[in-house]
């Protein structure tokens, strides 16, 4: 199993999503901290030796990254290495642009 790094960048925009969740859309605390949490639990997933194909959004593309997409509406794009990999950035799939 590879080592996974989740970039900072990652992090935040996954807690600003559960206070989203939480204040605008007004979830309750359990059920936006539940769907955050199944993220996380996913991002640590790449882990795995299965890797994904090369993003078909252009900007992540030319970078060279991977695309994961999750539960549909969600795509992180992440990098690999030899000893691991790390999420590099993510968003929701209406937001990007071919």
């Amino acid at each position: 199993m590879r080592v996974v790094r989740v970039s900072g960048a990652v992090i935040d925009k996954i807690s600003n999503l559960e206070f989203f969740l939480k204040n605008d859309l007004k979830l309750s605390k359990e059920a936006a901290q539940k769907r955050c949490d199944r993220m996380r639990t996913f991002l640590f997933s790449l882990g795995k030796e299965a890797d994904y194909a090369l993003c078909r959004f252009q900007m992540w593309q030319i970078l060279g990254y991977r695309c994961a997409v999750f539960e549909k509406s969600w795509v992180f794009a992440y990098e690999v290495f030899d000893d691991g990999i790390i999420v590099r950035d993510m968003s929701h799939t209406t937001v990007l642009a071919n």
